[in-house]
């Protein structure tokens, strides 16, 4: 049970910082065979940008676990209690639709470059790799809009409750 709890809070955010340690290490290494060995590596800036790619479709996710979207905070603080819920869930429930529906397209997007056998040049890995990154991103995103839906009714009914115990 730590271990899935441990998941639900971390996984986003472990995946990222693996990916950035392995970008900084990876362009620091070109940068020291540039340099002083004078000779760069092929696959250095094509991995980098792979893994950029990754992260960029793995951090959509971890901003709807840490709530980092963006949002208009000035019209949401304004509003009184169940109003700012509501909000929130609609936003949720919106988010939620959007990842749902830009998934398909994108699983069909990854399925055609798969039939394709497209590969990368300079590491020759093949291209579904790289473009099944939206559809991992697009669903762990949709997990997390579901859960902030189901965590924005649970908070709303504690403030229903705290409001009418008064």
């Amino acid at each position: 049970m730590k271990v899935i709890k441990w998941l639900d809070e971390h996984l986003e955010e472990f995946i990222l910082m693996i990916m950035c340690i392995c970008m900084a290490c990876i362009m620091m290494l070109n940068v020291i065979m540039r340099y002083v060995l004078g000779d760069s590596l092929t696959w250095a800036e094509e991995l980098t940008c792979y893994i950029f790619v990754w992260s960029s479709f793995m951090s959509i996710s971890y901003c709807m676990r840490k709530k980092l979207s963006v949002q208009i905070t000035m019209v949401r603080d304004a509003l009184p209690g169940k109003s700012r819920y509501i909000l929130m869930i609609v936003v949720d429930v919106i988010c939620l639709l959007l990842y749902a529906y830009m998934t398909p397209s994108a699983y069909t997007l990854c399925t055609q470059i798969n039939r394709m056998g497209a590969t990368s040049p300079a590491l020759g890995i093949p291209m579904w790799i790289i473009y099944i990154s939206p559809v991992l991103g697009f669903i762990l995103s949709m997990i997390r809009s579901a859960q902030n839906i189901y965590f924005d009714i649970r908070d709303m009914k504690a403030f229903d409750a705290a409001n009418t115990a008064r």
